[in-house]
């Protein structure tokens, strides 16, 4: 009988995991195709998640954006960036990157954050 994986274990910033489908490595140890390596990759990843962490996101969403070329198919990048884009306000392109999570892993639960994102295209009358 085959053990329950954990989230941790199903999800990574190097993408989903799946029986079927192991982990995909971003370089190993070729270089992407935007030139960065595996470590130069996960620096991005670590540096744009503390950029959130401290609230500038518009260094976040530039980090993510270089992490997102040596590695289009994550959808956890897309996630993340999403939540970036809302903090700045910019609800279109947080609904298009939550949208974009959803399609590469319908799993991620993070993706479904979208209707987050529609709440800025509502318009609200002051009571």
């Amino acid at each position: 009988m085959e053990k329950q994986a954990t989230l941790k274990e199903k999800f990574s910033v190097l993408g989903y995991r799946t029986a079927s489908r192991p982990i995909r490595s971003v370089a190993g140890d070729e270089r992407s195709r935007c030139g960065l390596s595996k470590v130069e990759f996960m620096e991005k990843v670590r540096q744009s998640n503390e950029a959130c962490q401290r609230g500038d996101f518009q260094e976040a969403v530039w980090l993510y954006s270089d992490a997102l070329q040596a590695d289009p198919q994550n959808c956890i990048l897309y996630s993340n960036r999403s939540g970036a884009f809302l903090k700045l306000g910019q609800h279109q392109a947080a609904l298009e990157d939550a949208e974009k999570a959803c399609g590469l892993n319908p799993k991620w639960p993070k993706g479904y954050g979208s209707p987050k994102a529609l709440v800025g295209f509502l318009p609200f009358e002051k009571v």
